[in-house]
């Protein structure tokens, strides 16, 4: 019964981040963290207050992103753009550039 009821909320929030206007307002973020990557790459990626939404740009694209469940860390995610980060380190796929590997805030 749990995991239906996880599994509903889920939907629901994933609902709610989908039909919220892009990108974020820039008084509803935190400060963009810089994430130094393997190769040289880089990336910036600013996270919303609620910690709903984190806003990414990568390769001269903004990617909006919404908050999905992870086993460990936080991930955000949307078409096909996959935005995992955990400590000060992370990882993004499916953005301009990407793989992004080895990041570090920084």
């Amino acid at each position: 019964m749990i995991r239906g009821i996880l599994a509903t909320m889920s939907v629901l929030a994933l609902a709610a981040c989908a039909s919220t206007p892009l990108p974020l307002a820039a008084d509803a973020t935190d400060a963009a963290q810089t994430y130094a990557c393997a190769g040289g790459k880089s990336f910036t990626a600013a996270y919303d207050l609620k910690g709903d939404r984190a806003s990414v740009s990568a390769g001269g694209r903004t990617y909006s992103l919404c908050h999905v469940p992870s086993g460990s860390g936080v991930k955000y995610a949307k078409d096909g753009v996959e935005l995992h980060a955990k400590g000060t380190g992370a990882m993004l796929d499916g953005a301009a550039g990407s793989p992004y590997r080895d990041c570090q805030v920084g």
